[in-house]
């Protein structure tokens, strides 16, 4: 009686099936991972619109990404004012001032660091920060 060979994959094929499946995934977390906006449902505050009227803009809430240019102020139970430098589509910078509350004191923000925040316009026409973090 003779043996049957038993058919077998060969072991180059395995290979080149996980790396390529190794470089897709990699590729595809790339790509998730370079636009992560945790704001996108968010709208972007239009700097115009802002220092045209600010109060009509009162109670909204939108999402803002610039530079930190200098600390204003800072008043242990309102919190700490900065003024950031929003970079529009036009390449037009804007300083604008926010307000880092102190309920959110445990950040620490620098001078000259990108940052993204969800920010509400409070009744005195200051950007209020809700949510923070580095960009």
């Amino acid at each position: 009686m003779s043996r049957r060979a038993h058919p077998t994959t060969p072991s180059k094929s395995i290979f080149f099936v996980v790396l390529a499946f190794l470089a897709l995934a990699g590729i595809g977390a790339y790509f998730f991972q370079k636009d992560a906006n945790p704001y996108r449902t968010v709208e972007k505050l239009i700097p115009t619109d802002y220092y045209e009227n600010a109060n009509s803009l009162r109670g909204n809430v939108y999402q803002i990404e610039g530079t930190i240019l200098n600390s204003l102020a800072w008043n242990p139970e309102k919190g700490r004012l900065f003024s950031i430098r929003v970079t529009t589509g036009d390449s037009k910078n804007w300083p604008l001032p926010i307000l880092i509350p102190s309920s959110l004191r445990q950040i620490n923000i620098q001078k000259n660091q990108s940052y993204r925040a969800k920010v509400r316009i409070n009744d005195s026409g200051i950007l209020l920060v809700e949510e923070v973090q580095k960009s």
